[in-house]
């Protein structure tokens, strides 16, 4: 205990929330080059441990943010049915921390993670809306925990000198494969000319977010400051 003493006295840790800003888009061969790339915007809080003199630091992050993801075409037409998730996003980032000038910050490496995503809705793509009825839709029953990868770089920088408080501006890449799985979704649709499609979508393909985001930190602990 009296030799874990100064490395846990000096030791630190960065809390820090902010805004987000991602673009889900979902590669999948039932929708074609269609892979809706509307923004989403979201929230972040990350929790970063600072050992002494560490170049290579953990980043505990937790995002909250909407997505809108392609997943079936409504028979031979080019209207393409949506997903819509609410999701939570948890990762661990192993970075690396360079400092440079004026007490200033980069940070970048990889992450893995989970995102746990609840099914709200469906809906058509914009351009092709007119006209259809909606009868059934089992979207809000569509829960899935699925595995992913991210890139990630930030730049950080202080704002007070009298207080440990400092501004990251970052961005990443995530990365997600849905695999194709049994579901009970389900959606009946009928059309302008009374056709009725009985569609059965499914999750799957490769999935990219890129994102950028703006975090308030606040330093806790140990003597060096911003």
């Amino acid at each position: 205990m009296l030799l874990c003493l100064p490395l846990a006295t000096h030791a630190q840790v960065d809390i820090g929330a902010g805004g987000e800003f991602g673009f889900p888009m979902l590669y999948n061969k039932d929708v074609g080059s269609y892979n809706h790339s509307t923004g989403s915007p979201g929230a972040r809080v990350h929790f970063t441990y600072l050992p002494p003199n560490g170049t290579f630091v953990p980043t505990l992050s937790l995002q909250v943010m909407p997505y809108t993801l392609p997943v079936t075409k409504l028979g031979n037409t080019d209207r393409v049915l949506n997903m819509k998730f609410t999701t939570i996003n948890a990762m661990v980032y192993g970075r690396v921390r360079k400092q440079v000038a004026n007490n200033r910050e980069w940070y970048y490496g990889l992450g893995i993670g989970a995102t746990y995503m609840q099914g709200t809705k469906m809906d058509f793509n914009k351009a092709n809306l007119n006209n259809l009825q909606v009868l059934t839709d089992s979207s809000e029953y569509i829960k899935a925990v699925t595995p992913n990868i991210a890139i990630n770089a930030e730049y950080r920088m202080p704002i007070s000198a009298e207080m440990p408080l400092a501004v990251g501006i970052g961005g990443q890449v995530l990365y997600s494969y849905y695999s194709e799985r049994q579901t009970t979704t389900r959606m009946d649709v009928v059309d302008e000319n009374y056709n009725h499609y009985k569609l059965n979508p499914k999750l799957s393909g490769h999935m990219l977010n890129p994102s950028f985001y703006v975090i308030i930190y606040y330093r806790f602990a140990g003597r060096e400051r911003y």
